[in-house]
């Protein structure tokens, strides 16, 4: 027991803040949002971590390769995986879409009104900024990989004169990784008060009309947490693999249902894949690359919107052609379009324009999504690791994981 105790008192701890805050806010309700400048605090230290730990541990990970055919390899994998993860967590949220009626006795109000549904359907916006400074931003973390892959293939043409800059990387990381554990000794008090305040706000939606929907939800993304994390894992690294991966998960998954940013989550989620043994050249460009691209749960409450609009609007879901389109409507929305920056309604507008449903039933695909999104980043964040390690797999060989293990003794 005390072995256990040991090995796992971080994820304990941090399991008691979840609890305790869920129950804090289920007793305050709404007044729960006094604890905002406390969780806020601990977001934004993370925040203030992401850019500078992506930019240092991608530059020195690439401008160690000697041979940039494995960052070819790495990014073929990356791509091929990514797509294929997406389409089956679809897939995973499509059966039971069909076997139950999500939408019935539903009563939804309708005259809510949208704010704003600007946006832009500019992809390559995604990729580039207009100014050096916008680059340091974690609104723009996909032009900030571009310019650090082009810039640590700048650093190996060097040759010689760049040696000084990878060495100065690779210690910026290390201090870096030092800040975030300083920063996560904070963990349990501002994940605490983040569930206070997410069990306070959205507490009665889930009890309310969308109960039913939202059940059946997190069913599905509790099934394909367990189940395609393990897969990966054991694809990855085999038994050995599975166990690696869950003693660490803690962390990242609670991190993630708290904030319910990927950003946010990028940092400890990094360390973890580096706790794992993933080699630097493929966890320091894969996570980044997953917070941003590789977002299984975004497609499952792709389709769950889908389903149940469908449902509300009378609309036969269970048809090859509505099924077919669903799939690929939830995969363009989430890994193309979640990167588009000011694209906040791009999914729910490329949803309506492909379905027909009327533009009124955008305020319900929002709320749909800001209920759903804590559970859903869990997904997208835990995710990012075990493809990973498949990458490292295909790149690496089947026993990549036995040679870190001796370099994650001597760390």
């Amino acid at each position: 027991m005390k072995k256990i105790w040991e090995t796992y008192k971080s994820s304990f701890i941090l399991l008691a803040s979840m609890f305790i805050g869920g129950g804090c806010g289920a007793f305050l309700g709404e007044k729960a949002s006094f604890l905002q400048p406390i969780a806020d605090t601990f977001l934004n230290l993370l925040y203030c971590c992401v850019v500078p730990l992506i930019f240092c541990s991608l530059t020195a990970a690439i401008a160690k390769m000697k041979d940039l055919r494995k960052l070819r390899k790495i990014m073929l994998t990356f791509s091929v995986g990514t797509i294929l993860s997406g389409i089956i967590s679809c897939l995973f949220m499509v059966v039971p879409s069909v076997l139950v009626n999500l939408g019935k006795g539903v009563n939804l109000n309708m005259t809510e009104q949208v704010t704003t549904t600007e946006s832009s359907l500019n992809v390559l916006g995604m990729f580039t900024v207009g100014d050096f400074p916008l680059l340091f931003s974690k609104g723009n973390l996909m032009a900030l990989i571009v310019f650090t892959i082009i810039f640590s293939i700048g650093v190996i043409q060097a040759g010689e004169q760049g040696t000084p800059i990878l060495k100065a990387m690779e210690n910026l990381t290390t201090v870096i990784i030092k800040i975030i554990n300083i920063i996560m000794k904070l963990a349990p008090l501002g994940l605490g008060c983040y569930f206070a305040i997410l069990i306070g706000q959205y507490g009665q939606e889930i009890v309310g009309p969308l109960s039913k929907a939202i059940l059946v939800y997190l069913v599905v993304v509790f099934v394909y947490y367990i189940v395609s994390q393990t897969l990966m894992a054991y694809i990855g690294a085999g038994v050995d693999g599975v166990k690696v991966w869950w003693k660490g998960a803690a962390a990242p998954t609670l991190t993630a249902l708290g904030t319910c940013s990927s950003a946010a989550s990028l940092p400890v989620n990094l360390l973890h894949a580096k706790k794992i043994g993933i080699p630097d050249e493929i966890a320091d460009l894969t996570i980044p690359l997953g917070a941003n691209l590789h977002k299984d749960g975004a497609c499952i409450i792709q389709i769950l919107k889908i389903a149940l609009l469908c449902s509300v609007f009378n609309v036969d879901y269970a048809t090859p052609r509505n099924i077919l389109m669903s799939i690929l409507v939830a995969v363009i929305a989430s890994v193309v379009m979640g990167g588009i920056p000011g694209g906040g309604y791009v999914a729910e507008i490329f949803i309506i324009s492909v379905f027909g449903f009327p533009t009124v039933s955008i305020p319900i695909m929002v709320l749909i999504g800001t209920i759903t999104d804590a559970p859903a980043t869990a997904i997208n964040v835990t995710g990012d690791t075990g493809l990973a390690m498949v990458i490292a797999r295909v790149v690496e060989g089947k026993k990549w994981l036995q040679k870190a293990e001796p370099m994650l003794e001597n760390g």
